[in-house]
């Protein structure tokens, strides 16, 4: 099945509503669970919050410039090394709120885009500038996961 503009979106907009709904489940305990490679529960909210600030922020600049930039995963990579310190740092309570803000940001950022950036999007292979689940879903899974095995 091809992907298309209201499938991914309407996936995003749903998986906002699911992560909401984790997050909210999850307790204050919970947030300081190891997760894996030392990353806490609170930091991969924190990684959350920033990936979903960044598709926020680069929609806005093709809507003032016409095109995406791209970052390779090899930077990507670097960026997450050099932020994780900074996401451990940062109180849980705190990473929970800004995933859940971020997460609503994206999705409402997603769900105004007109018919070319859709296009665009989707001509050029980019569909998790579409569709957040795709990050979203495998870090709750890791989350979950986490949380549920024993220690």
């Amino acid at each position: 099945m091809e992907p298309n503009e209201p499938t991914l979106q309407a996936k995003t907009k749903g998986g906002a509503a699911d992560l909401r709904s984790f997050l909210s489940e999850l307790e204050e305990a919970d947030l300081t669970a190891v997760v894996t490679g030392g990353w806490t529960v609170s930091a991969v909210l924190a990684h959350l919050a920033f990936w979903d600030r960044w598709v926020v922020e680069r929609w806005n600049s093709f809507q003032r410039t016409g095109s995406l930039d791209d970052l390779p995963d090899t930077i990507v990579e670097l960026i997450n090394a050099a932020a994780e310190p900074l996401w451990l740092a940062l109180p849980p309570a705190t990473a929970r709120v800004f995933a859940v803000t971020a997460s609503e940001s994206v999705n409402e950022t997603i769900q105004a885009l007109g018919p070319a950036a859709v296009h665009m999007a989707l001509e050029t292979g980019r569909l998790h500038m579409l569709d957040r689940t795709r990050h979203w879903n495998a870090h709750m899974t890791e989350v979950q996961h986490s949380l549920t095995s024993p220690a």
